[in-house]
């Protein structure tokens, strides 16, 4: 299964107005250029969508977020007993395409509302990330989903969460955000490192052709007189540090990002497209 599928738009104007790309130099675009209105040129299949056409997971379930180990399907979510204000992770395996899906409850050290957020998958090393409340927490297997384990990641900082699982480099990486800024964590479960990218969230990525992460989200602007307020692109790059690119501020905002065969790194939104040469 593809990591990421996506598409990634942008309105390319002068003015500086909700829903545009402002001018500036083309460096902070990381080498990106937009391609306004070209989203429909690409396909962008829904994992979650396609989770729940899989494995048909049923009441009181829901669906996260896809990978594929190997040759093994796996899907992850949620189990939720409205009645009891709890909630189980959940993962469903599968070797067959989604059929004959065994679903197994993810290991818990302690009970609560679980959340899963994000997955992925090299080889039959798989992470999840997900929460407990306001702390986070990781799930990781080594034979395709068969066993897991569970085991926190110490990061501080409040309202933390996690959108994006990526294996880069030999390690994982896992991205999101918290109250005050956007958050990479790299490493494995029990050695973690975390840096702190500066205002906004990411909301997911791609690994390039070189082994390198790319991420996208935003930030939120205001005006001068702090009555309004818009969300404008971001994109963060790994490389010596962390470099942060602005993509301006799109009407649609960028949902996903994938590394195509020809190493193009593509975001898109619903309506537009950014691409960076490989």
């Amino acid at each position: 299964m593809k990591k990421l599928w996506g598409i990634l738009v942008l309105a390319l104007v002068a003015a500086c107005v909700p829903g545009t790309l402002p001018p500036g130099p083309p460096e902070s675009a990381l080498g990106f250029t937009v391609q306004p209105g070209a989203a429909g040129t690409f396909v962008q299949p829904d994992p979650v969508g396609e989770a729940q056409r899989l494995f048909r997971p049923g009441p009181d379930r829901r669906a996260v977020a896809l990978t594929r180990a190997g040759r093994t399907l796996i899907g992850v979510g949620v189990r939720e007993f409205p009645s009891e204000d709890r909630s189980e992770p959940i993962a469903w395996v599968s070797a067959a395409e989604g059929r004959d899906a065994r679903e197994i409850v993810l290991p818990q050290d302690r009970p609560g509302q679980w959340a899963t957020t994000a997955i992925a998958a090299e080889g039959d090393q798989v992470l999840v990330a997900g929460t407990l409340g306001g702390d986070v927490r990781v799930w990781a297997s080594d034979d395709a989903g068969t066993t897991w384990t569970v085991s926190p990641v110490q990061v501080r900082g409040s309202e933390l969460w996690f959108s994006t699982v990526l294996r880069t480099e030999g390690k994982w990486l896992l991205a999101g955000g918290s109250v005050d800024d956007a958050l990479i964590v790299t490493g494995v479960p029990g050695a973690w490192v975390t840096a702190f990218a500066g205002e906004g969230r990411i909301l997911g990525g791609t690994v390039d052709k070189a082994g390198k992460a790319v991420l996208f989200g935003d930030r939120t602007e205001t005006n001068e007189h702090g009555t309004a307020n818009r969300d404008c692109s971001v994109v963060w790059v790994a490389g010596t540090g962390w470099r942060r690119g602005e993509l301006g501020c799109p009407a649609e905002r960028i949902t996903a990002a994938v590394t195509l065969e020809d190493g193009r790194v593509v975001l898109a939104s619903s309506r537009d497209l950014w691409t960076r040469p490989s």
